[in-house]
């Protein structure tokens, strides 16, 4: 990982602790787990852009 990239992991980390720490522990944990969603959702969609499909056909003899 680039320095550029840690470090907006990191401002991102940063900014959502310092939300969370106005929040009800309950509200923290669904916050967090929005977050996590989130990013899950975007990994995966950034990941399929990379990959091909290939097809395979039964051999039907």
């Amino acid at each position: 990982m680039d320095k550029k990239t840690e470090q907006a992991i990191n401002t991102i980390v940063h900014t959502a602790n310092e939300t969370a720490l106005t929040m009800e522990r309950y509200e923290a944990a669904e916050f967090y787990a929005g977050i996590a969603d989130w990013a899950y959702a975007m990994s995966e969609e950034m990941s399929m852009d990379n990959e091909i499909e290939m097809q395979t056909y039964d051999d039907e003899n």
